[in-house]
């Protein structure tokens, strides 16, 4: 265990210089961890779910989003409290006959704005490009942002945080030249407009990450207070080395620096391979029990990906492409992992409770938390 409250001035006096030096960063480093610790999350209490609209084949008439409201939403326990969505950039140039979970991309961002409003919880919105075509220069990139602020505002619920760009080196697949001025607009944007935060990075652990978020950083015009990262490589390896090496390279930004997972998900299976709920299940312990409770990562909030998938339908995992990280199985059938992700908190922790039952039918099934299946082609 650490010691959180370091005292320095007395020691560093007894002795030589570069030792006392040496003594005071190394304890310098131990407060740094200890302030992140007290700071960090120690559960999930975010969901990114691109299927929400479509639980049950319809949010407004599932069982299972009624099931969520009333357990998990803030209005109830307050554990999930935001809720994030990955969005085609341009998507407000679409024409729309209002929210409609089946449309179009922007018919389908308004469709979830609005399901999230009715569970109260904070929305999240990131940016990216499914279809390969990307912003043309930060001007367009602006409109598109600023359409999309513009019509939550309109509908009632401004976007409170805002990822300028999905993966940059992962899915939104961008250099970080590029990654790096979308983030310095849409820092522009919502310093102009007074409605948003924005979240930086959201970067993939991947080996070449730290090399990559060195270059975006560099890059910037602003110094972000929040940074985003996807552990999806750590949780698979059970192997946090890429992770610890990528947050050692983000810039501390005073005191205030949060490390936020917006993104992450244990497999049930990748690519066309089954890798089963064992599997994912050991990769669900890995995260809560080790990622989350690392003092140098201390995660402010944590969003996971893959609750349940829309329509009643499984995720596709073919061969050539695809990954289902739900927890529950299309016939909301939970799996191993919700129960390693939706257990009791350990005694003492917020929001400790017995675990609900889910489906009703099912005798001891647990339930929950939370989610987000890439049905507009994410993973």
């Amino acid at each position: 265990m650490l010691w959180c409250r370091p005292r320095v001035a007395a020691t560093a006096k007894r002795l030589p210089v570069r030792i006392a030096g040496a003594c005071v960063a190394v304890l310098a480093v131990l407060a740094l961890m200890c302030a992140g610790a007290s700071a960090g999350t120690l559960y999930i209490d975010g969901i990114s779910d691109q299927s929400l609209p479509e639980w049950d084949g319809s949010f407004a008439g599932s069982p299972f989003a009624s099931f969520f409201r009333s357990r998990w939403a803030r209005a109830a326990s307050g554990q999930i409290s935001l809720a994030r969505y990955v969005v085609q950039w341009n998507a407000m140039t679409e024409a729309s006959t209002g929210a409609h979970a089946g449309g179009d991309y922007r018919e389908r961002f308004e469709a979830w704005l609005e399901d999230v409003r009715s569970l109260g919880l904070t929305p999240v919105l990131a940016l990216t490009s499914y279809d390969r075509v990307y912003p043309r220069s930060r001007a367009e990139y602006r409109a598109g942002l600023e359409a999309f602020l513009n019509r939550a505002s309109a509908i009632g619920y401004p976007i409170s945080y805002l990822e300028p760009w999905n993966e940059p080196n992962g899915q939104g697949s961008v250099d970080a030249f590029r990654a790096a001025a979308f983030a310095n607009t849409a820092s522009e944007l919502c310093s102009q407009m007074r409605s948003c935060r924005v979240v930086a990075g959201d970067f993939e652990d991947r080996s070449s990450a730290t090399a990559y978020a060195h270059e975006y950083e560099r890059a910037l015009s602003f110094s972000p207070g929040i940074w985003g990262v996807h552990p999806y490589v750590s949780v698979q390896s059970h192997d946090d080395g890429s992770l610890l090496r990528l947050v050692s390279t983000l810039p501390a930004s005073g005191a205030g620096r949060q490390i936020w997972f917006t993104e992450v998900g244990a497999l049930y299976c990748a690519r066309g391979r089954v890798r089963g709920e064992a599997r994912q299940a050991s990769d669900a312990s890995y995260l809560v029990d080790t990622l989350l409770r690392d003092p140098a990562l201390a995660p402010a909030h944590v969003f996971y990906y893959g609750f349940l998938f829309g329509d009643h339908a499984s995720t596709p995992c073919a061969a050539g492409g695809g990954e289902d990280t739900e927890l529950y199985a299309s016939s909301d059938t939970p799996r191993t992992a919700a129960r390693v992700l939706l257990r009791p908190l350990r005694a003492g922790e917020p929001f400790a409770r017995e675990e609900p039952e889910w489906p009703p039918w099912s005798p001891a099934a647990s339930l929950m938390l939370d989610t987000l299946p890439r049905s507009q082609g994410g993973r």
